[in-house]
């Protein structure tokens, strides 16, 4: 029997879950944290995070998410050395999009001690097929789903030999010329890429500690996490901001208990709970984007 709830029609249609989905399969959750502060690392590898990012992605970022409330960062190879020499876990890369840079920036993240490299903004399975030969197995790779056009390509992305795949909610809404960030969870199309994806290793969402999110409460984010089988996932600025004046390893001990409790609801949970999202995200959605703040 299938069970649904109505709401008054909307621009952006809504996608509630029914008891007759099939149930994602659940895992443990990796957490990447953005960081080039030895010391901060060490202390998150301490804490059990699962990978620290040196951020190189800055072309065009300015002009392209003019008016959004976004973080530009301007890492360095320096930096990946330096944490890799401070750090046991693997240090992830975000290079620049595909372009004629795309094979030295791998060459020198690899250089420098990176064990993943990270490409955003991918228009196509073509293009990233292109980045994975250029890595050629020296390294793991995690493409960020962030263009409608690699949305709409999702079919042949799933028979490429990529490792993890981030659905980049920021960028996917300039993508499409949207005005709120959540859209893409609200009207289903973060449940078809995972739908699409099955099996392979996707994530989305921002973590912070448990009491946090603004305007959207984390564990409330963390639940549909756990619905849809997300693997992986960033700690960046709500952490950082977050994380102040707290203990790390209580912080990321406490997500793990909260991560494994939703991994265990009745199907019954679930469905109040992915309700409940639906009805926050709708209570915050705005007109004005520049008023959106990641979790």
């Amino acid at each position: 029997m299938s069970f649904s709830i109505r709401v008054p029609s909307l621009i952006t249609p809504v996608h509630y879950i029914t008891q007759t989905e099939e149930p994602f399969m659940k895992t443990s959750l990796m957490l990447f944290l953005f960081t080039t502060d030895p010391d901060f690392a060490a202390t998150a590898e301490m804490s059990g995070v699962d990978s620290i990012i040196i951020d190189w992605e800055n072309h065009n970022k300015k002009s392209r998410q003019l008016d959004y409330s976004t973080e530009i960062n301007f890492d360095t190879p320096e930096d990946v050395a330096r944490i890799a020499s401070q750090v046991q876990i693997s240090v992830t890369v975000r290079i620049n999009s595909l372009g004629l840079h795309t094979k030295f920036e791998i060459e020198e993240a690899i250089k420098n001690g990176a064990k993943i490299i990270m490409l955003p903004m991918a228009s196509d399975a073509r293009e990233v097929q292109e980045f994975i030969d250029l890595v050629d197995g020296r390294a793991k790779t995690i493409i960020q789903i962030e263009t409608q056009r690699l949305v709409e390509d999702c079919d042949k992305l799933k028979f490429l030999p990529w490792d993890y795949a981030y659905i980049g909610l920021n960028d996917l809404m300039v993508s499409r010329r949207d005005n709120y960030i959540w859209n893409a969870l609200l009207d289903g199309t973060v449940s078809h890429i995972y739908q699409t994806l099955a099996n392979k290793d996707v994530g989305f969402g921002g973590v912070t500690v448990v009491t946090g999110g603004y305007p959207i409460p984390f564990i409330e984010l963390l639940a549909e996490m756990s619905r849809l089988g997300c693997k992986l996932s960033f700690l960046r600025r709500s952490f950082k901001k977050d994380i102040q004046g707290r203990d790390m390893v209580a912080e990321i001990q406490a997500i793990r208990y909260a991560w494994q409790a939703a991994c265990l609801r009745s199907e019954s949970a679930i469905l109040r709970d992915q309700n409940k999202l639906t009805e926050t995200l709708l209570k915050h959605r705005v007109v004005d984007s520049k008023d959106i703040k990641m979790a």
